[in-house]
């Protein structure tokens, strides 16, 4: 069947009838005004290891549960979720702005500003909870942005388990090398 020949008989062409009460043709239109946000909840947990001679951080394992409500297609939400994890991790370790006294930047290259690469990014464990909102007709809650926030705690509180017997605790990010090895230099004086 042509594309002309289907769009003559979706329009109801004659030959091909409707019944009474249908009106011919593919026509939807709906508006929706949102009043109130509906918000996805996450929970993170990361798993690290400090290697107390140079400061490194790896992440051996991390897991996160998502709630975004409806998934409307899961595909695209699960590949959301894994961007702004990188980016939460990106925060966490990696992503310092740096100015001088003047206010003028000293990261301004990806030399200076460091980003996660696939090599720092650990396998993660992606869970979802689908809890429909009721503040909207398709039950659906925030995706990306969701855990790109709860990264860099579950990071630091990881980092603050490894270290617990240096007495450190991470009040600051990015958690970078030289930063973890000034606290557990300072915790051992």
């Amino acid at each position: 069947m042509k594309l002309g020949e289907l769009s003559r008989i979706l329009k109801g062409a004659p030959g091909y009838g409707f019944p009474s009460d249908v009106e011919p043709g593919l026509d939807a239109n709906v508006n929706w005004r949102t009043d109130a946000l509906a918000y996805a909840n996450a929970c993170h947990v990361a798993e690290v290891e400090v290697d107390i001679e140079t400061g490194a951080v790896r992440i051996l394992r991390y897991h996160a549960l998502q709630d975004s409500g409806t998934l409307i297609n899961p595909m695209m939400v699960e590949g959301q979720m894994h961007g702004a994890l990188a980016h939460g991790i990106g925060n966490a370790l990696f992503e310092w702005m740096g100015y001088d006294e003047r206010a003028q930047p000293l990261t301004t290259t990806f030399a200076d500003y460091l980003l996660p690469t696939a090599t720092e990014l650990p396998t993660m464990t992606t869970l979802f909870k689908q809890t429909p909102s009721p503040l909207n007709p398709l039950g659906a809650k925030g995706a990306g942005e969701v855990s790109t926030i709860p990264a860099a705690a579950a990071i630091v509180s990881a980092i603050d388990d490894a270290l617990s017997p240096f007495g450190v605790h991470v009040a600051q990010v990015p958690v970078t090398p030289q930063h973890l090895l000034k606290l557990i230099q300072g915790s051992v004086r």
